[in-house]
């Protein structure tokens, strides 16, 4: 079960996300793909999503996380490590994101933001 690998504590937070699940190719008017969502909990390494599809385990991820007291919005990117059907609420899925260290995230933001709201 995911949650067993947890090693940053978890805090129930509520956050409008968006997530890029395909992007605008470059030269191109094809528009990409994002879904809009909430999340159901966060820690500074990762976060747990409710969306209306199944995202593919392993898929590299952008994430814009919204910050209401700031109108800000804070760029994010995360490896999707399980997607899983809510049997009670078809068609809804939720999924499970690790967060990574890339470049010209704001993974740093994020992680001091999170690590804030713990203490």
């Amino acid at each position: 079960m995911p949650e067993q690998k947890r090693k940053q504590p978890r805090l129930i937070v509520e956050r409008t996300i968006f997530i890029e699940l395909v992007s605008p190719h470059l030269g191109n008017s094809t528009p990409g793909k994002v879904a809009r969502c909430k999340t159901l909990d966060i820690s500074c390494d990762g976060l747990r999503v409710n969306l209306e599809q199944q995202l593919t385990v392993g898929a590299i991820l952008q994430i814009g996380v919204e910050l209401p007291e700031s109108n800000d919005t804070l760029y994010l990117a995360g490896e999707v490590r399980w997607s899983k059907s809510n049997e009670a609420t078809p068609p809804d899925w939720s999924t499970g994101f690790k967060l990574m260290n890339a470049v010209n995230s704001d993974i740093d933001r994020w992680v001091a933001l999170v690590s804030g709201m713990e203490g």
